[in-house]
């Protein structure tokens, strides 16, 4: 007998209308659906008139005992959807210990696409796109905290990361003491009817505090700004000193590649400072 399939089902953030076409076959299709909280996808699957199939809770607190009971639905040949509360599943959401141990064992998983809210956050921050580090939530350890935060400190694109309301401000004074001046986007409540956006230094956003604290929160960091070195530099003067036999094109070539500068920049050094 073949194995079921895991299909990963995003569901809306807010709107209900941001769901698939696709994702709804597949809950019209599945005998069974994992979820972190029964109550929201009994009202989900209402909502689109969906005859519910079993339910069973699946979140942070009981996944790893729920395992062998959804593989041995799966080894009967019968499919599984996993949902969420919001958004996609195991996007620092429960799943990811079911995923790996489902590839482990030999199941196919699909994630079908679908509502998530880190990606709008980020299209709407106003900061470059072409690429960004996703963090999730910060970690609860205070020296995983520091760390993490100095390597956001040097990394010189966008970081997104989830924070909750309880712990909005105290996060803002965390990044505050960290990484200002810089600049950051709160994305508050997105696709709902309060959807708001503030972009702002940090230190201001502090200072003149007036966050709507409901909903749920995505801040997205500004990039850090590369630091140019200067030339020429001690590097420079060392390999002037180290290659000065060599006539001045073929030096001034040596040095363009070794400092990342023009070739016309290496050669006037090179015409000014060698001996």
């Amino acid at each position: 007998m073949c194995k079921g399939v895991i299909f990963l089902v995003p569901v809306p953030i807010g709107n209900l209308r941001d769901i698939t076409l696709r994702a709804l076959d597949t809950l019209k299709a599945v005998s069974l659906i994992a979820c972190e909280d029964t109550r929201k996808t009994s009202f989900l699957l209402k909502h689109y008139e969906i005859a519910a199939p079993k339910l069973i809770s699946f979140h942070k607190f009981n996944e790893r005992s729920r395992e062998e009971l959804l593989f041995a639905h799966l080894d009967q040949g019968k499919d599984l959807a996993v949902v969420s509360d919001a958004g996609s599943p195991t996007i620092s959401d429960p799943a990811q210990s079911l995923v790996s141990a489902a590839i482990t064992r030999g199941y196919e998983v699909q994630a079908l696409p679908g509502a998530t809210a880190l990606i709008p956050a980020l299209s709407i921050s106003g900061f470059p796109t072409s690429a960004f580090q996703f963090i999730g939530f910060l970690p609860s350890k205070v020296k995983d905290r520091t760390e993490l935060l100095k390597q956001i400190k040097a990394y010189t694109y966008p970081t997104v990361m989830y924070e909750s309301v309880h712990h909005l401000k105290a996060t803002l004074q965390e990044l505050d003491a960290a990484l200002s001046p810089r600049n950051i986007a709160i994305a508050r409540e997105i696709s709902k009817l309060h959807e708001e956006c503030i972009r702002k230094d940090i230190a201001q956003i502090l200072q003149d505090y007036d966050i709507t604290e409901k909903g749920e929160f995505v801040i997205v960091i500004e990039g850090a700004q590369e630091i140019q070195a200067s030339f020429p530099d001690a590097a420079a003067f060392r390999l002037l000193e180290k290659y000065n036999h060599l006539k001045s094109k073929e030096l001034a070539a040596i040095i363009s590649e070794k400092s990342k500068v023009g070739k016309n920049e290496a050669y006037a050094f090179v015409l000014e400072h060698r001996k």
